[in-house]
């Protein structure tokens, strides 16, 4: 039986769809999910988000803008920090 998500899954969904046609064409590696409920928060410059998924040289990550817009965008290993629970200042709409 197929369930019908909320029209924000469906956002997320178009957004995943979206953010992977626009992968970084260098990193011809595999795309590796988190699972669900134990993506990884993470802080690149001054966003903060939830890790979704890894390749080699890139993470897709996903976050919300202060007007509550969800956003996600692939970002270069090298500049995602992993922050615990306590240093993350994301939103909890995620």
């Amino acid at each position: 039986m197929i369930k019908a998500g909320s029209p924000e899954d469906m956002d997320r969904m178009m957004a995943r769809l979206d953010a992977d046609k626009v992968r970084p064409i260098d990193d011809t590696s595999p795309i590796r999910d988190f699972p669900k409920y134990g993506r990884p928060l993470v802080q690149v410059g001054s966003i903060y988000g939830k890790a979704v998924a890894w390749s080699r040289g890139y993470g897709l990550i996903e976050w919300l803008d202060p007007s509550g817009g969800y956003h996600l965008g692939w970002a270069q290993s090298t500049s995602i920090k992993r922050v615990t629970a306590e240093e993350w200042k994301g939103s909890s709409g995620l």
